[in-house]
């Protein structure tokens, strides 16, 4: 049991993390040249941060549609389609002329890239056993977390060769190559079962529902913040140069590789409530921390932390559905659940620029 059965389906396995993983590289890929497409398009902190909240207002949009495509034609099909259209989506983004295209494209991107996340716990839930789930899903995170790591190097250097724009075209081939990837290792199981859930049996009766949309809707959100902001907030308030940012990025994204299996597996052992507990509260205590303005090498380290925790709790957020609610519903209850996390990465990070605008600090945000 545990890890050596988990990869006894490598396929399934390495089919959903280079979903993910293009995911976060199409996702993120603009925020390590905002500098620069802040310049250029002529933005203020709210109209950037707007950037991200577009994406997530696509990405919630999404969830519904993306999940009926699922249950009828297969979460492989989902994947594969969901990859290619956010990876289309980018490298059209790198033709935007004014923020108002750039927004309507970052909607586009959300919108297509939907069906990735829920449709690979639908396929987990079908493949693993529930003492093997948070495993497989923390394996899958890793690429969400290595995907970071990509772009927070490469785009910066392509952009420094061929600008913001070429690099994101580059980032957009890339992706559509690697949905077909995705379709060749991907399979949905014969005799799957899952169901759709309707209104009236949505469990808004019990409190473990609303606990969990709660902190998905501050784990993804939080995230989402450090991602499109943390960029900024180590240049202008740290003083770091470009190297040293990206350098700092890869630590809060290296620390997601390790601790989204780590996550998987201490609540595969442990259980989940226990790892998201302690998770949460020591999320909370590093955000405080971050905000006093340390300088380094604290600074590295905390940065590294709040990658740790914010990924350490993110297999178990989703691995502790079928226990509590059925397998067979765990892609419904993980699709309301996600856009509960949706919406938080939709409102924090543009939150947190319209804060930067009128007080020009980052720390009250």
């Amino acid at each position: 049991m545990g890890l050596r059965s988990v990869l006894r389906k490598p396929g399934i396995i390495f089919g959903g993390f280079l979903g993910l993983a293009t995911l976060s590289i199409m996702n993120t890929a603009y925020t390590n040249v905002l500098d620069e497409i802040k310049s250029e398009l002529i933005l203020n902190y709210t109209w950037s941060g707007a950037l991200m909240s577009g994406y997530f207002v696509g990405y919630t949009v999404g969830q519904i549609p993306w999940g009926i495509l699922s249950d009828k034609y297969g979460s492989r099909k989902a994947i594969t389609l969901s990859v290619l259209g956010i990876s289309l989506s980018t490298l059209l983004f790198g033709y935007s002329g004014d923020i108002v295209i750039a927004v309507i494209i970052r909607f586009l991107s959300g919108l297509l890239g939907a069906g990735i996340f829920v449709p690979g716990v639908k396929l987990v839930s079908s493949w693993f056993n529930s003492e093997e789930r948070g495993t497989a899903l923390g394996l899958l995170n890793i690429g969400g977390s290595l995907g970071m790591i990509a772009a927070s190097w490469a785009v910066p250097l392509l952009s420094a060769s061929m600008s913001w724009r070429g690099s994101l075209k580059v980032m957009g081939l890339f992706g559509a190559f690697t949905a077909l990837v995705c379709l060749f290792f991907l399979r949905d199981r014969e005799g799957e079962t899952s169901r759709k859930m309707s209104l009236r049996e949505l469990p808004v009766n019990v409190p473990s529902f609303w606990y969990l949309s709660f902190i998905q809707f501050i784990r993804l959100g939080a995230y989402y913040t450090f991602i499109a902001w943390m960029p900024l907030v180590l240049r202008e308030e740290y003083g770091l140069s470009v190297i040293a940012t990206s350098g700092t990025m890869s630590l809060l994204n290296l620390a997601g590789t390790i601790s989204n299996p780590a996550g998987g597996i201490v609540a595969d052992r442990f259980g989940e409530k226990r790892v998201l507990m302690v998770g949460f509260f020591s999320l909370m205590v590093f955000i405080l921390l971050f905000t006093l303005g340390l300088g380094n090498p604290v600074l590295y380290i905390l940065v590294f932390l709040l990658g740790w925790f914010i990924n350490f709790t993110r297999s178990p957020a989703f691995s502790i559905i079928p226990g509590l609610f059925g397998a067979e519903t765990a892609g419904s209850i993980s699709g309301i659940n996600n856009t509960f996390a949706s919406f938080g990465a939709l409102v924090l990070p543009f939150l947190l620029g319209y804060v930067r605008d009128i007080t020009s600090s980052y720390t009250i945000g």
